[in-house]
Protein backbone atom coordinates (compact mmCIF):
# COMPACT_ATOMS: atom_id res chain seq x y z
CA UNK A 1 0.00 0.00 0.00
CA UNK A 2 1.62 3.51 -1.21
CA UNK A 3 0.73 6.71 -1.27
CA UNK A 4 -0.98 6.65 -4.20
CA UNK A 5 -3.81 4.25 -2.73
CA UNK A 6 -4.67 6.55 -0.38
CA UNK A 7 -7.48 7.90 -2.18
CA UNK A 8 -9.63 10.34 -0.01
CA UNK A 9 -13.33 9.27 -0.39
CA UNK A 10 -15.84 9.99 2.53
CA UNK A 11 -16.94 6.34 2.69
CA UNK A 12 -15.90 3.31 4.93
CA UNK A 13 -15.25 0.09 3.86
CA UNK A 14 -16.43 -2.81 6.83
CA UNK A 15 -15.10 -5.86 5.19
CA UNK A 16 -11.49 -4.17 4.69
CA UNK A 17 -12.11 -3.45 8.53
CA UNK A 18 -12.48 -7.10 9.51
CA UNK A 19 -9.94 -7.58 7.08
CA UNK A 20 -7.24 -5.38 9.40
CA UNK A 21 -8.30 -6.96 12.48
CA UNK A 22 -7.68 -10.24 11.31
CA UNK A 23 -4.90 -9.66 9.65
CA UNK A 24 -2.16 -7.35 7.57
CA UNK A 25 -3.96 -6.73 4.19
CA UNK A 26 -2.34 -5.54 1.03
CA UNK A 27 -3.70 -3.99 -1.40
CA UNK A 28 -3.40 -3.30 -5.00
CA UNK A 29 -1.88 0.03 -6.45
CA UNK A 30 -4.49 2.46 -6.87
CA UNK A 31 -7.40 0.01 -4.76
CA UNK A 32 -9.59 3.17 -2.08
CA UNK A 33 -8.71 2.27 1.39
CA UNK A 34 -10.57 4.48 3.53
CA UNK A 35 -9.15 5.96 6.42
CA UNK A 36 -10.20 4.13 9.21
CA UNK A 37 -8.59 0.75 7.57
CA UNK A 38 -5.07 2.99 6.93
CA UNK A 39 -4.93 3.30 10.61
CA UNK A 40 -6.05 0.16 11.63
CA UNK A 41 -3.04 -1.26 9.29
CA UNK A 42 -0.89 1.13 10.84
CA UNK A 43 -1.73 0.09 14.74
CA UNK A 44 -1.18 -2.99 13.60
CA UNK A 45 -4.43 -4.08 14.45
CA UNK A 46 -4.80 -7.69 14.17
CA UNK A 47 -2.19 -8.35 16.73
CA UNK A 48 -4.39 -6.49 19.68
CA UNK A 49 -6.25 -9.63 20.05
CA UNK A 50 -3.57 -10.87 22.29
CA UNK A 51 -3.92 -7.52 24.16
CA UNK A 52 -7.85 -8.01 24.46
CA UNK A 53 -7.09 -11.69 25.60
CA UNK A 54 -4.83 -10.53 28.41
CA UNK A 55 -7.26 -8.07 29.75
CA UNK A 56 -10.46 -10.34 30.06
CA UNK A 57 -8.28 -12.93 31.33
CA UNK A 58 -7.42 -10.34 34.20
CA UNK A 59 -11.35 -9.57 34.31
CA UNK A 60 -12.54 -13.17 34.76
CA UNK A 61 -9.33 -14.61 37.18
CA UNK A 62 -11.43 -11.79 39.43
CA UNK A 63 -14.74 -13.86 39.09
CA UNK A 64 -12.41 -16.97 39.99
CA UNK A 65 -10.94 -15.60 43.11
CA UNK A 66 -13.38 -12.70 44.18
CA UNK A 67 -16.38 -12.42 42.42
CA UNK A 68 -17.88 -10.46 44.90
CA UNK A 69 -15.38 -7.39 43.33
CA UNK A 70 -15.82 -8.40 40.17
CA UNK A 71 -17.05 -5.09 37.45
CA UNK A 72 -17.50 -5.81 33.79
CA UNK A 73 -17.66 -2.27 33.44
CA UNK A 74 -14.14 -1.72 34.81
CA UNK A 75 -13.26 -5.07 33.24
CA UNK A 76 -14.24 -3.58 29.78
CA UNK A 77 -12.20 -0.34 30.26
CA UNK A 78 -9.13 -1.50 31.71
CA UNK A 79 -9.00 -3.84 28.47
CA UNK A 80 -9.77 -0.84 26.29
CA UNK A 81 -7.02 0.98 27.86
CA UNK A 82 -4.62 -1.89 27.31
CA UNK A 83 -5.44 -2.14 23.81
CA UNK A 84 -5.21 1.45 22.80
CA UNK A 85 -1.80 1.46 24.98
CA UNK A 86 -1.14 -1.71 22.38
CA UNK A 87 -1.94 0.70 19.50
CA UNK A 88 -0.09 3.68 20.57
CA UNK A 89 3.39 1.49 21.45
CA UNK A 90 2.99 -0.05 18.35
CA UNK A 91 3.49 3.55 16.20
CA UNK A 92 6.11 4.82 18.77
CA UNK A 93 8.03 2.00 17.87
CA UNK A 94 7.40 2.00 13.90
CA UNK A 95 8.45 5.34 14.15
CA UNK A 96 11.80 4.56 16.51
CA UNK A 97 12.61 1.51 14.29
CA UNK A 98 12.66 3.78 11.17
CA UNK A 99 14.90 6.65 12.65
CA UNK A 100 17.23 4.00 13.75
CA UNK A 101 17.31 3.14 10.26
CA UNK A 102 15.84 -1.07 10.86
CA UNK A 103 13.12 -0.40 9.08
CA UNK A 104 13.25 0.32 5.73
CA UNK A 105 11.68 -0.20 2.30
CA UNK A 106 13.74 -3.09 2.02
CA UNK A 107 13.19 -4.69 5.11
CA UNK A 108 11.01 -7.51 6.24
CA UNK A 109 8.44 -5.31 8.23
CA UNK A 110 7.84 -3.21 5.17
CA UNK A 111 7.57 -6.29 3.33
CA UNK A 112 4.93 -7.76 5.01
CA UNK A 113 3.00 -4.90 6.01
CA UNK A 114 2.84 -0.96 5.54
CA UNK A 115 4.84 0.82 7.93
CA UNK A 116 3.53 4.05 8.11
CA UNK A 117 6.87 5.78 9.08
CA UNK A 118 8.88 4.41 5.94
CA UNK A 119 5.61 4.29 3.23
CA UNK A 120 4.56 7.90 4.19
CA UNK A 121 0.91 6.68 4.19
CA UNK A 122 0.04 9.74 6.28
CA UNK A 123 1.47 12.90 7.05
CA UNK A 124 4.02 13.37 10.00
CA UNK A 125 1.85 16.06 11.66
CA UNK A 126 -0.82 13.14 11.12
CA UNK A 127 1.15 10.40 12.37
CA UNK A 128 2.11 12.95 15.35
CA UNK A 129 -1.39 13.95 16.54
CA UNK A 130 -2.72 10.21 15.60
CA UNK A 131 -0.23 8.83 17.67
CA UNK A 132 -0.50 11.40 20.71
CA UNK A 133 -4.99 10.99 20.23
CA UNK A 134 -4.18 7.64 21.18
CA UNK A 135 -1.91 7.40 24.03
CA UNK A 136 -3.89 10.35 25.57
CA UNK A 137 -7.34 8.32 25.72
CA UNK A 138 -5.39 5.90 27.30
CA UNK A 139 -3.27 7.22 29.36
CA UNK A 140 -7.14 9.04 30.63
CA UNK A 141 -8.65 6.04 31.11
CA UNK A 142 -5.30 4.94 33.56
CA UNK A 143 -6.08 8.21 35.50
CA UNK A 144 -9.60 7.47 35.88
CA UNK A 145 -8.69 3.74 36.72
CA UNK A 146 -6.34 5.16 38.98
CA UNK A 147 -8.52 7.54 40.95
CA UNK A 148 -11.06 3.98 41.22
CA UNK A 149 -8.09 1.76 42.46
CA UNK A 150 -5.91 3.57 44.37
CA UNK A 151 -1.90 4.57 43.42
CA UNK A 152 -0.47 1.28 42.99
CA UNK A 153 -1.84 1.53 39.41
CA UNK A 154 0.43 4.03 38.79
CA UNK A 155 3.05 1.31 39.32
CA UNK A 156 1.33 -0.34 36.89
CA UNK A 157 1.25 2.03 34.43
CA UNK A 158 4.32 3.54 35.07
CA UNK A 159 6.22 0.21 34.58
CA UNK A 160 3.92 -1.04 31.77
CA UNK A 161 4.05 2.26 29.32
CA UNK A 162 8.06 2.42 30.20
CA UNK A 163 8.42 -1.65 28.80
CA UNK A 164 5.94 -0.97 25.71
CA UNK A 165 7.09 2.71 24.58
CA UNK A 166 10.72 1.68 25.30
CA UNK A 167 10.61 -1.25 23.28
CA UNK A 168 12.64 0.33 20.60
CA UNK A 169 12.35 3.65 21.90
CA UNK A 170 15.86 5.18 22.95
CA UNK A 171 17.41 5.75 25.23
CA UNK A 172 17.55 2.14 26.18
CA UNK A 173 15.72 0.25 23.36
CA UNK A 174 15.02 -3.26 25.17
CA UNK A 175 14.88 -5.14 21.79
CA UNK A 176 17.99 -4.37 20.41
CA UNK A 177 19.30 -5.55 23.80
CA UNK A 178 18.19 -9.28 23.77
CA UNK A 179 14.79 -8.29 25.79
CA UNK A 180 12.17 -7.49 24.09
CA UNK A 181 11.18 -11.43 24.66
CA UNK A 182 11.17 -10.95 28.17
CA UNK A 183 9.08 -8.00 27.57
CA UNK A 184 6.30 -9.16 26.35
CA UNK A 185 6.65 -12.36 29.09
CA UNK A 186 6.21 -9.75 31.29
CA UNK A 187 3.79 -7.08 30.23
CA UNK A 188 1.17 -9.60 28.25
CA UNK A 189 1.60 -11.49 31.44
CA UNK A 190 1.60 -10.08 35.43
CA UNK A 191 1.47 -6.35 33.88
CA UNK A 192 -1.89 -6.75 31.90
CA UNK A 193 -3.79 -9.57 33.33
CA UNK A 194 -2.38 -8.94 37.36
CA UNK A 195 -3.00 -5.34 36.65
CA UNK A 196 -6.84 -5.87 35.29
CA UNK A 197 -7.05 -8.17 38.35
CA UNK A 198 -5.67 -5.65 40.66
CA UNK A 199 -7.69 -2.62 39.86
CA UNK A 200 -11.04 -4.72 41.01
CA UNK A 201 -9.88 -6.95 43.48
CA UNK A 202 -7.33 -4.68 45.16
CA UNK A 203 -5.17 -7.21 45.67
CA UNK A 204 -2.91 -9.49 43.57
CA UNK A 205 -2.30 -13.16 44.83
CA UNK A 206 0.62 -15.17 43.27
CA UNK A 207 -2.32 -17.72 41.47
CA UNK A 208 -3.06 -15.04 39.50
CA UNK A 209 -0.11 -14.49 38.46
CA UNK A 210 0.27 -18.23 37.65
CA UNK A 211 -2.58 -18.24 35.83
CA UNK A 212 -1.52 -15.44 33.20
CA UNK A 213 1.70 -16.81 32.57
CA UNK A 214 0.13 -19.88 30.28
CA UNK A 215 -1.10 -17.39 27.80
CA UNK A 216 1.58 -14.96 27.97
CA UNK A 217 4.38 -17.62 27.10
CA UNK A 218 1.79 -18.00 24.02
CA UNK A 219 2.12 -14.14 23.14
CA UNK A 220 6.00 -14.23 23.55
CA UNK A 221 6.29 -17.47 21.21
CA UNK A 222 4.82 -14.83 18.80
CA UNK A 223 7.69 -12.84 19.32
CA UNK A 224 10.42 -15.44 18.75
CA UNK A 225 8.57 -16.48 15.53
CA UNK A 226 8.38 -12.74 14.41
CA UNK A 227 12.04 -12.16 14.66
CA UNK A 228 12.94 -15.83 13.76
CA UNK A 229 11.51 -14.51 10.41
CA UNK A 230 14.33 -11.23 10.24
CA UNK A 231 16.83 -13.13 12.33
CA UNK A 232 19.29 -12.72 9.08
CA UNK A 233 17.82 -8.58 8.21
CA UNK A 234 18.29 -8.19 12.31
CA UNK A 235 21.89 -9.68 12.36
CA UNK A 236 22.99 -7.62 9.43
CA UNK A 237 21.62 -4.43 10.92
CA UNK A 238 23.05 -4.92 14.49
CA UNK A 239 19.75 -5.84 16.59
CA UNK A 240 20.53 -8.15 18.70
CA UNK A 241 17.08 -9.39 19.45
CA UNK A 242 17.23 -12.72 22.00
CA UNK A 243 16.51 -14.46 19.02
CA UNK A 244 20.02 -13.21 17.24
CA UNK A 245 22.26 -14.15 20.15
CA UNK A 246 20.88 -17.87 20.69
CA UNK A 247 21.29 -18.17 17.35
CA UNK A 248 18.05 -19.96 14.75
CA UNK A 249 18.33 -23.23 15.69
CA UNK A 250 18.29 -22.85 19.46
CA UNK A 251 15.72 -19.93 19.09
CA UNK A 252 13.36 -22.48 17.67
CA UNK A 253 14.35 -25.07 20.09
CA UNK A 254 13.22 -22.67 23.18
CA UNK A 255 10.30 -21.13 21.02
CA UNK A 256 9.34 -25.17 21.14
CA UNK A 257 8.92 -25.52 24.58
CA UNK A 258 7.71 -22.35 25.18
CA UNK A 259 4.78 -23.73 23.02
CA UNK A 260 5.16 -26.96 25.34
CA UNK A 261 4.76 -24.91 28.82
CA UNK A 262 1.82 -23.55 27.77
CA UNK A 263 0.56 -26.78 28.36
CA UNK A 264 2.25 -28.02 31.37
CA UNK A 265 1.38 -25.03 33.31
CA UNK A 266 -2.07 -25.17 32.32
CA UNK A 267 -1.87 -28.74 33.65
CA UNK A 268 -0.69 -27.65 36.78
CA UNK A 269 -2.89 -25.06 37.60
CA UNK A 270 -5.51 -27.59 37.09
CA UNK A 271 -3.34 -30.40 39.67
CA UNK A 272 -2.89 -27.38 42.13
CA UNK A 273 -6.80 -26.32 42.33
CA UNK A 274 -6.59 -23.28 41.07
CA UNK A 275 -8.65 -24.13 38.39
CA UNK A 276 -10.85 -26.38 37.33
CA UNK A 277 -10.43 -29.25 34.83
CA UNK A 278 -12.71 -27.08 31.87
CA UNK A 279 -9.28 -25.26 31.21
CA UNK A 280 -7.93 -28.33 29.39
CA UNK A 281 -9.76 -27.06 26.75
CA UNK A 282 -6.14 -25.63 25.39
CA UNK A 283 -5.38 -29.21 24.54
CA UNK A 284 -7.71 -28.71 21.53
CA UNK A 285 -5.49 -26.22 20.33
CA UNK A 286 -2.82 -28.84 20.11
CA UNK A 287 -3.59 -29.75 16.09
CA UNK A 288 -2.16 -26.28 15.50
CA UNK A 289 0.57 -26.97 18.51
CA UNK A 290 1.93 -29.88 15.91
CA UNK A 291 1.67 -27.67 12.95
CA UNK A 292 3.87 -24.95 15.08
CA UNK A 293 6.46 -28.14 15.66
CA UNK A 294 6.47 -29.18 12.02
CA UNK A 295 7.07 -25.78 10.73
CA UNK A 296 9.88 -25.08 13.57
CA UNK A 297 11.42 -28.11 12.45
CA UNK A 298 11.55 -28.28 9.19
CA UNK A 299 13.73 -25.43 7.26
CA UNK A 300 11.82 -22.23 5.99
CA UNK A 301 11.03 -22.63 2.03
CA UNK A 302 12.95 -20.45 -0.14
CA UNK A 303 9.65 -19.32 -1.78
CA UNK A 304 5.73 -18.95 -0.64
CA UNK A 305 3.72 -22.14 -1.37
CA UNK A 306 0.74 -21.48 -3.83
CA UNK A 307 -1.78 -19.51 -2.34
CA UNK A 308 0.33 -18.85 0.87
CA UNK A 309 -0.66 -15.10 2.50
CA UNK A 310 1.77 -13.67 4.45
CA UNK A 311 5.10 -13.77 2.64
CA UNK A 312 8.54 -13.42 4.13
CA UNK A 313 6.68 -14.24 7.13
CA UNK A 314 6.60 -17.88 7.88
CA UNK A 315 7.44 -18.77 11.73
CA UNK A 316 5.43 -15.91 13.10
CA UNK A 317 2.11 -17.55 11.46
CA UNK A 318 2.09 -20.69 13.21
CA UNK A 319 2.44 -19.34 16.61
CA UNK A 320 0.31 -16.15 16.14
CA UNK A 321 -2.73 -18.20 14.96
CA UNK A 322 -1.76 -21.18 17.58
CA UNK A 323 -2.16 -18.99 20.84
CA UNK A 324 -5.03 -16.82 19.08
CA UNK A 325 -6.67 -20.27 19.74
CA UNK A 326 -5.61 -21.50 23.13
CA UNK A 327 -5.87 -17.89 24.20
CA UNK A 328 -9.66 -18.38 23.40
CA UNK A 329 -10.06 -21.65 24.42
CA UNK A 330 -8.30 -20.39 27.92
CA UNK A 331 -10.73 -17.95 28.09
CA UNK A 332 -13.56 -20.42 27.31
CA UNK A 333 -12.29 -22.58 29.84
CA UNK A 334 -12.04 -20.31 32.60
CA UNK A 335 -16.18 -19.31 31.77
CA UNK A 336 -16.94 -22.88 32.17
CA UNK A 337 -15.05 -22.84 35.74
CA UNK A 338 -16.89 -19.74 36.95
CA UNK A 339 -20.42 -21.12 35.29
CA UNK A 340 -19.56 -24.56 37.44
CA UNK A 341 -18.95 -22.67 40.99
CA UNK A 342 -21.96 -20.76 40.41
CA UNK A 343 -24.43 -23.52 40.14
CA UNK A 344 -22.45 -26.23 42.07
CA UNK A 345 -20.57 -24.74 44.56
CA UNK A 346 -18.69 -27.60 45.96
CA UNK A 347 -17.33 -28.20 43.22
Amino acid sequence: MTQSTMITKRRVNLKNWYRALYTIPRFEEGEYVDPVTRWLIAMRAAVLVMTAISGLLGGLLVLVGAPERFSLGLTVLTTLGLVLAHAGSNLVNDYWDARHGIDTPDSPRVNYGPQAFVTHDFTPTQLLMGTALILAVAAAIGIYLTTVAGLPVLAFMALGAALLLFYSGDPFPLKYRGLGELTVLIVWGPLMVGGTYYIQARELPGWVILASLPYALGVTTVLFGKHLDKIAFDAAHGTRTLVVILGEANAKRLTLVLVGLMYVLTLALVVMGVLLPTVLLVFLALPLARVTWRMYTSPKPSEPPPGYTGWPLWYVGATFIHNRRFGGLYLAGIVLHILIRAFVPTV
